[in-house]
């Protein structure tokens, strides 16, 4: 009997890392051009995929946020987010994961992505100013 759970166990496990693996390839990545952050991933197949939630997290500690939704565009697409929010951040390493959302719970998610982001406080100051006008 218990032999049996443990297959049974192993089989939905093997199922659900063959249907995520479907829909990312590789890995994401992440970099800093200096003021955002940029986030790019590829897909093989995207049935039954309803949408992609980039989130994210200061630092290395800690619970990851919803930064984005995303739709998906169909099998073999190239996505790329970039996080403007990150200008006026005052954390230096920011992780990212894509999370899958096709209605399993919990919904699969890609492995962390960390990038290091130093925003000039330039930047930051000049950005406060132009957001005071718009």
């Amino acid at each position: 009997m218990r032999t049996s759970i443990f297959l049974v166990m192993v089989a939905l496990l093997a199922v659900t890392v063959a249907a995520f693996a479907a829909v990312i390839k590789d890995r994401p990545t992440a970099s800093s051009n200096g003021s955002d952050i940029v986030i790019r991933w590829n897909t093989e197949s995207e049935a039954g995929v309803q949408h992609f939630v980039v989130v994210r997290r200061a630092g290395t500690e800690g619970d990851f946020i919803p930064v984005t939704t995303i739709t998906p565009r169909g099998d073999r697409s190239s996505y790329e987010y970039v996080d403007r929010s990150v200008f006026k951040a005052t954390a230096t390493v920011f992780q990212y994961r894509i999370r899958v959302l096709n209605g399993q719970t919990p919904a699969p998610e890609t492995e962390i992505v960390t990038v290091s982001h130093v925003s000039s406080t330039a930047r930051r100051t000049w950005g406060s100013i132009k957001a005071m006008f718009r």
